[in-house]
Parts: structure tokens; sequence; C-alpha cells
């Protein structure tokens, strides 16, 4: 066996090791009734979603120790179906539903919203997680 494989010295090594884990969801397009001016109002614009969650790492290899990303993309869906005025508050509102899972510590949600402004890009970027009370 190779030394850095030996027992005593994976003993020593795991007091260091931390684990971190991120589920990362792009490019999830939605059409959402969404934007503040009366031209926009009940025309549905696309939106270009993408979401990194910070998520408890999983102890086994099973699913039900995970987060099951597939809801992020239904929470998104079920978001687009609402009247919503502001980019930011679309991208709030996602967060804090993904930061009801219980392995889910925090949540990054960035939205592009290819129709606002003419000639660029606009985006929204919402950072969210949970402190410990």
């Amino acid at each position: 066996m190779h030394e850095l494989m030996s027992a005593p010295y994976a003993k020593r090594f795991s007091a260091f090791v931390s684990a971190q884990c991120q589920v990362i969801l792009n490019n999830i397009e939605v059409m959402a009734d969404i934007g503040v001016y009366e031209a926009e109002m009940g025309v549905p614009q696309p939106l270009v979603i993408d979401v990194a969650l910070s998520v408890v790492p999983p102890a086994m290899d099973e699913l039900s120790q995970t987060f099951d990303y597939t809801r992020v993309r239904a929470c998104a869906l079920g978001l687009a179906a609402q009247r919503i005025m502001l980019i930011e508050t679309f991208a709030m509102r996602l967060a804090r539903m993904c930061l009801t899972h219980d392995t889910v510590l925090g949540a990054e949600v960035r939205i592009r919203k290819p129709r606002a402004v003419p000639g660029c890009l606009a985006c929204t970027c919402v950072t969210l997680s949970k402190s410990r009370a």
C-alpha cells in the first residue's frame, strides 16, 4: 500500500477535510409575464435562469440524500405563471423556494431578461443563505 493511503495518514488527514457541494442548473428557459412598463404587462417574455445551490453533501450514494434539482425548474415555471413586476423579485422568490429544502444551505439565482434593454442583456443576481439561529 502506498504511504499516502495508510490508515494513520488517512486518519490525520481527515481532520483537515471539509466538504462542499453545489447543485447547478443553467439556462432554465421560461416565458413570464414580467415587467413594470405598460407594454410588458400581459405579454410573456423569455427569462433565462441559472441557479447554483450550496447543499449538504450526500452521506451515501442514494437519491434520498440529495436535493432533487428538477424541483428548481418546476418552481421557476410556477413563478413564471404569476404576474411579477421585477426580475429581482422573481430571483428572490426562487431562491427562497430552494432554501425551504433541508439540504439546501444557500442559493444563487441569476436571471437574464433578453428583451429588457435593446442592445444589451439585462440581468440580476440574488444570493441567499441560511443563517444559524
